[in-house]
This record gives structure tokens, sequence and C-alpha cells, in this order.
């Protein structure tokens, strides 16, 4: 009886690929050698660790993670050699090129993708940013905080392929989905394995990480990235210039406002470290807001990483810390609450904590688990930024509701 099953699943896979390669034939038919079947295209001017270069019929797609986005430690210091992707996306019913020279080696995928799903933290938002919401099969989880989405995933419409803190993608899922392509977050050598693993089952996989590069528009123009899975450059270049236009109107605003109140981005640990933004896209947009950033560092690690993800920021210890307290006028963090903090004695030096400026940016957060902040903050750079004047310089933007940030329940 197995035996019989096994030879019927057998030929079932025959077919399923006599028809595909029928339907490429026919295809094929209509291929045009000498036409640009990509008339819109994405320029890469911001992010760092990915290019595409566009031929007649095929894009080449090269993603890679180099020193310096990562602190240099066990998990990440050989980032360089173990992950540098090269990906050809064909354009459906055309020939891939030779895979010799530059392209040994490179994953095949074929685009338009008809089926999608990716684990990002910022996922969602750059899927109907993208418009391919009807595309969507899988994300990370469920807690996510568009409503559309999270009717899907209880309707059983998208399932979860694994979250990006996760070692790695849930293969049985995925196979199960077997969505055309799975852009998967690499933040550690764990989860590049399970890329290569994903690949190794025959099924289409992207790296994604965005959370490496150095500037918000960097990080913003990720979502050019989705779209050459889509052939959704259109879409990408709209979205990427809506966003990047408001905000430099909105860094122009405050280009000369004085005074300028520090800033602290962090978050506090039982061990007695605090884990501070020194750099990247948020260091960054604290500027930009009229602000400065007393432990901003652009030779500092963005993030740290680790097997399952990444952290908030770079550690500094409690004594660091101490040495520019006098400085602070604002501490955003991760933390809801200063349950975790140093003592009061400790926390007294901090002008921010006397005279109670303290905001966690978890304003918008459901019960399920799902936060506005991780779904759109990293697509969404303006409204943070709108957020960060309005707190900061609030005469400047009076109609201004902040969207993202909310007073720390001070526990004393």
């Amino acid at each position: 009886m197995r035996r019989l099953r096994l030879q019927y699943i057998f030929a079932l896979l025959l077919l399923f690929g006599c028809e595909d390669a029928s339907q490429s034939q026919v295809e094929l038919k209509d291929y045009d050698p000498e036409k640009d079947y990509f008339q819109d295209k994405v320029n890469v001017e911001y992010a760092q660790n990915f290019s595409v270069t566009y031929y007649k019929n095929y894009k080449v797609v090269r993603a890679k993670v180099g020193y310096g986005t990562a602190e240099q430690n066990s998990d990440s210091a050989s980032w360089v050699h173990a992950f540098s992707d090269v990906m050809v996306l064909v354009q459906r019913g055309t020939p891939a090129p030779p895979l010799t020279g530059e392209l040994e080696g490179a994953h095949v995928i074929e685009v338009p993708a008809r089926t999608i799903a990716g684990n990002a933290d910022d996922a969602p938002t750059r899927f109907l940013s993208l418009k391919a919401d009807e595309q969507l099969v899988g994300l990370g989880h469920n807690m996510v905080y568009d409503k559309t989405l999270k009717a899907r995933f209880d309707q059983g419409e998208l399932l979860e392929i694994g979250a990006s803190w996760h070692t790695g993608p849930n293969m049985e899922v995925l196979l199960t989905a077997r969505p055309d392509v799975s852009l998967l977050t690499a933040a550690s050598l764990t989860q590049a394995d399970g890329i290569s693993r994903t690949r190794e089952l025959g099924l289409n996989a992207a790296p994604e990480f965005s959370w490496s590069e150095t500037s918000y528009l960097g990080q913003l123009e990720w979502i050019k990235y989705d779209a050459l899975f889509l052939n959704a450059e259109a879409e990408a270049n709209s979205f990427f210039e809506q966003v990047k236009s408001r905000c430099d109107s909105l860094a122009n605003l405050i280009k000369n406002m004085e005074p300028k109140p520090s800033v602290m981005w962090a978050m506090h640990s039982r061990k007695g470290t605090w884990t501070v933004r020194a750099n990247g896209g948020i260091a960054e947009l604290i500027s930009l807001a009229g602000a400065i950033n007393p432990f901003e560092d652009k030779e500092a690690a963005i993030t740290l990483t680790a097997a399952n993800g990444l952290s908030e920021g770079i550690t500094m210890s409690d004594e660091v810390v101490l040495q520019k307290a006098a400085e602070v006028d604002y501490i955003i963090s991760f933390q809801r609450n200063t349950g975790v903090w140093p003592v009061e004695a400790y926390m007294q030096h901090f002008p921010a904590y006397q005279n109670e400026q303290l905001y966690h940016h978890f304003k918008r957060y459901e019960a399920s688990g799902a936060s506005a902040w991780y779904q759109s903050a990293p697509m969404r750079p303006d409204i943070l930024l709108s957020d960060l004047i309005k707190l900061f310089h609030p005469e400047v933007l009076p109609e201004h509701e902040i969207y993202f940030l909310q007073p720390i329940e001070i526990r004393r």
C-alpha cells in the first residue's frame, strides 16, 4: 500500500513537472530577445547592502552583509564571507542566462512572484505598500497590527512561517504554503543557514537584512528590494519618493531650530547595562528632529547580533552612561516602565528622569502582541520624525498627534 502511494505521488510530480515544462514552452514561443521586459526600474541610491543590475529579461540582485554592520563576535565576525548572495530574477516565460562567470552558483527565481511570504518585522507594511496583499500567503507570525491582515490569519488564509527573532524559518509551514519566493530575515549565521536549507528543499528564498543599513533612507530603500521579486518597481519608487519627500520637508522645518535638547534612545537590563542607539537610522532621525544624541558614534555597530536575531542597539555599562547623564533631556526606550532601570539615586542624575521626559514607542500595541512600531516604523520614518519633532519642538507641528510615542510609567 505504501509503495503504491509513493508511486502515485511520484506520478503526480511527473505530471505537474510536464505541465510546467509544457507551459514554459508555450510561453517561450512569444519570447523576444530584444525586448526590455522591465520598463519600470529602481535605482538604489542609499542602501549599501543590496544592488540590482537590469538586463533585457532578467535582473541580477546582489545582497550582502559586511563588516561594521554587526558586532564582531563569534556569530557575526565572518558574515562578509558567510553570506554574500547572488540571485537571477528571470521574467516568467523567458530563458535564464547561463550561470557562468560572476553568475556561477546564483539562485534563479522567476518573476513576478505569484505568491510571496516574508518574515521581516515590517513585511506587512512593505507588501501592503506594494499592493501585493493578494499574492501574500505567509508572514512571520500572526501578531499583525493591520486589521485586514489579522482577519486573513484568523480565516486561515495566511500562515506563520517563523518570526524574524526565531533562529530560522518553519520549514514545515513553508513546504505547505510553497510561496514562489520567501523573503527571510538574516540577522545571524544561524538564520543564514536557514535560507540555504530552504533552498535545498526546492523553495525559492531571498535574504533580508535591511536592519544592517546605516541610514534611515538606506533601510527604507529595501522596499525596492521586495519590489524586484514582484515586478512592482513603479509602486516602490512612488512609495519611497513620497516618504523621503515628507522627511526632507520635516527636516527643513527645524533645520536651524535652537535650543537642541539632548536625547538618549536606550533600554536597561537587570545586568547593569544599557543598550543604546549610537548609530543607524534612529540615531540619524534624532539629529534630523533637531536634537542631540550624546552617545552618537558613526563607527559603532548599529545593533548586536546573536543566534536568534537582533538587539535594540549596542551595550554600554551603567558607569559609561552615567558620565553623560546630566546631558540627557529625554529618554526614549523599548521599555514601557522603569521596573528594571537603575535605582532612584542613579536616575536622579538625568534631567529626563527629574522632569519625567521619558517615552516608549509602544503607544499602538494590541493585547495580542501586535505592535504598530515593528510593523511600520522602518518603512514610515516620516511618522517617527514627526513624533520626535512634536516632542522636542511642539510649536513646529501643532496639529500633529503623536503616533508611536507614549510616556513611560515611572516605578519608584
